[in-house]
């Protein structure tokens, strides 16, 4: 009876602290641990892979701004800061770059906020602010420029099907809104979100394609995970990110979060002002700010940082409901992350530095072999990460 009622009260207790935060009927919390590390890596890896890319006259890199892969299409893409796009094929082979295709040509881009694998042609498409979108092969050539249609300007997208896209509008124009379009018809339909706190983050992603299915996780300091659904066109909050005493109230917080609809001049600027305010304050301050997130059906990954302090990685399981957390060299340092795939995660790292981002006892001769081959004048490697 004793453990009857003990039961009872821990579900009374988990009750009520969901409801204090108003959070959605059955959404999945997520308890993240920022203090206490994992002591043994056994306890959540079982090896790691190194995918080094291959460096010739013409794939030669520096640094990134964005990298994706595609399983389908088993390829990794590159894009930078110069918006140049490079792709590698899953082996690290190296394929093209856009670099041909940069200008003001009627099959080139002249500009490229974003790209995104587009499985459905087989392509990779690059997103122009100006309202196009342009998909190339993996050795860019022109496949298809089509238009689109916003009220804003915005900042990412991914296609969901042949036709039918989704992007986001930059938090200074809209209050968490993300924009579904049928680029044939146009038709369009805008619907919100919930839970940002501020816009410090260092994903380069937001959108990601799990089998037939979609994530959203919002480009901001925000604790909850979505998944999309395309028929409904609506975000279904499914996981929220539980940072206990650490978690950043943004009542408590200067400025603004987001913007509003409008296209007053003066209204903006003060928008523009308070989001500033904002990002300041976070940017300075002492506070554990989740940088890094990402999820599928059985891992949850965040990297988290504080200011003046090395990043911390934790990983949780959702079959097992449990979690890991890496810090300070214990168990050892993982690099931040970019995407997970099935079990394996998946991080780009300078040749230089990979040494510091692995444990060798999860690696093979073969894999320590290639790690000792590299050179410092090499392209990033990818590093995979497969978890338990």
């Amino acid at each position: 009876m004793k453990i009857i009622y003990l039961l009872l009260v821990l579900l009374f207790l988990s009750a009520c602290r969901t409801n204090e935060r108003d959070l959605p009927q059955g959404i999945e919390i997520i308890p993240i641990e920022y203090e206490n590390a994992t002591k043994d890596a056994v306890s959540f890896l079982e090896k790691i892979e190194i995918v080094p890319l291959e460096t010739n006259d013409s794939s030669v890199i520096s640094y990134h701004a964005k990298a994706i892969y595609d399983k389908e299409m088993d390829m990794y893409a590159l894009y930078f800061k110069d918006q140049i796009v490079y792709t590698f094929s899953g082996d690290g082979t190296y394929i093209g770059n856009s670099k041909k295709m940069k200008g003001k040509g009627p099959k080139e881009y002249y500009m490229a906020l974003d790209i995104q694998f587009n499985p459905y042609l087989n392509g990779i498409d690059l997103l122009n602010p100006y309202g196009t979108i342009y998909t190339y092969s993996p050795t860019f050539e022109l496949i298809a420029k089509r238009k689109y249609q916003q009220e804003f300007p915005i900042n990412k997208f991914i296609a969901l099907d042949s036709v039918n896209y989704l992007f986001t509008y930059p938090n200074m124009w809209t209050n968490q809104e993300i924009s579904f379009e049928n680029i044939e018809t146009h038709q369009k339909v805008n619907t919100t979100y919930q839970g940002t706190i501020g816009s410090n983050t260092m994903s380069k992603s937001c959108f990601y394609k799990r089998g037939t299915g979609f994530d959203f996780v919002p480009f901001s300091l925000n604790y909850y995970l979505y998944q999309i659904d395309k028929q409904k066109k609506e975000l279904l909050p499914v996981a929220y990110l539980d940072f206990g005493k650490a978690e950043i109230k943004s009542e408590n917080l200067p400025g603004l979060a987001t913007g509003q609809r409008t296209k007053d001049n003066a209204k903006m600027r003060t928008i523009s002002k308070e989001l500033q305010e904002r990002y300041q304050y976070l940017y300075n301050s002492d506070e554990i700010i989740p940088e890094i997130k990402f999820f599928n059906k059985d891992y949850v990954y965040v990297f988290m940082v504080k200011t003046a302090m090395p990043g911390r990685t934790f990983l949780y399981n959702r079959k097992t409901q449990k979690g890991f957390l890496l810090k300070d060299g214990i168990p050892f340092d993982m690099f931040f992350c970019f995407d997970i795939v099935d079990n394996i995660l998946l991080s780009l790292c300078p040749p230089y530095e990979i040494c510091r981002f692995v444990d060798r006892r999860f690696m093979s001769a073969k894999e320590i072999h290639k790690m000792e081959q590299l050179k410092e004048e090499d392209n990033p490697v990818i590093i995979k990460y497969h978890l338990k």
